[in-house]
């Protein structure tokens, strides 16, 4: 798979002291390093954008609970209204706790991170992470990964907002992919696998391929809007038989680049026999801008239980 990008040493020192803060009696709170650029940085026009963009998600009926989500992560104008079909299926659900895997765009390492803070904070005010989880993961070999991989990682912080405004009382178990082995996935898994109770749901985030010369990907040159959908597509489908092995060897084979293609993995490890998948929406930044020439692709994926209500 395609290395992490990996950002300079300094701004990784720089971003812990701007991102980490410690309150007096309410331990240490990561500040977010992309409201008022990725997503509004007021809070009222934050609420009220993700407010509109969940109106107009429109859901198939879906059977039984939901269990997990696959959600992109691009800046809101672009993948926001697709990251709320899913939040929007979570809407009035009893769920306590989210586990967010997010793929990491500025730091190479082995493994998962675990979070080392007390609370996320976005304009929409703070999000309790669950110390008692990322402790007892950081214990493991597999999430042994660096904790400040969390500091400036926007694939987690862009489901945030969708989760504040769809559920009322909830914490966060923040998880930060890196590069990862066959036997990392089956790992990770099975430690996530018991967490994964009635009232938590597992995000994956991730966008789809990323098309064209700035991304150093370009398989074909013609009729592009109608080959990036079969591509896509062909990741999709894999995802939503839950066919672990099969997403993997698309992937390789096709190259597509799928940034969160190992958080999906994981979920995809995670997800009992008798999850559904169903993809809710799908569309390219292409679509939005009527031009294809560099393209990101994203897709919302629900996985639902029918056994669980």
């Amino acid at each position: 798979m395609k290395k992490l990008c990996v950002i300079p040493l300094l701004l990784i020192i720089f971003l812990f002291c701007f991102c980490f803060r410690a309150e007096a009696g309410e331990g240490k709170v990561r500040k977010s390093p992309i409201a008022g650029s990725w997503y509004p940085g007021d809070k009222e026009k934050l609420k009220d954008l993700v407010q509109e963009l969940l109106k107009k998600a429109k859901l198939p009926e879906l059977k039984g609970r939901p269990i997990g989500i696959i959600s992109p992560h691009a800046g809101i104008q672009f993948s926001g209204q697709g990251a709320a079909y899913g939040y929007k299926a979570l809407k009035g659900k009893k769920i306590k706790r989210v586990i967010l895997l997010g793929p990491s765009h500025y730091t190479f390492f082995k493994g998962l991170a675990t979070s080392g803070v007390d609370f996320y904070e976005t304009p929409l005010g703070k999000i309790e992470v669950d110390r008692n989880i990322s402790d007892a993961l950081y214990k493991l070999p597999v999430f042994n990964g660096p904790r400040n991989a969390e500091l400036q990682e926007h694939s987690l912080e862009m489901q945030l907002p969708f989760l504040q405004v769809v559920l009322e009382d909830f914490a966060i178990v923040p998880l930060v992919v890196g590069d990862i082995s066959q036997r990392d996935y089956e790992e990770a898994a099975k430690a996530l696998e018991k967490y994964l109770d009635d009232s938590t749901v597992v995000v994956a985030s991730s966008d789809f391929t990323h098309y064209g010369g700035r991304f150093g990907y370009v398989p074909f040159r013609d009729n592009i809007k109608e080959n990036l959908k079969k591509l896509d597509g062909g990741a999709i489908d894999k995802i939503i038989a839950k066919d672990f092995d099969g997403f993997l060897k698309y992937v390789d084979e096709t190259g597509a680049t799928i940034c969160g293609a190992r958080p999906i993995g994981i979920i995809m490890k995670m997800l009992p026999t008798s999850a559904k998948g169903t993809l809710l929406n799908y569309y390219t930044s292409g679509d939005l801008l009527g031009d294809y020439t560099d393209t990101v692709s994203y897709a919302s994926i629900v996985f639902t239980d029918d056994e669980k209500k």
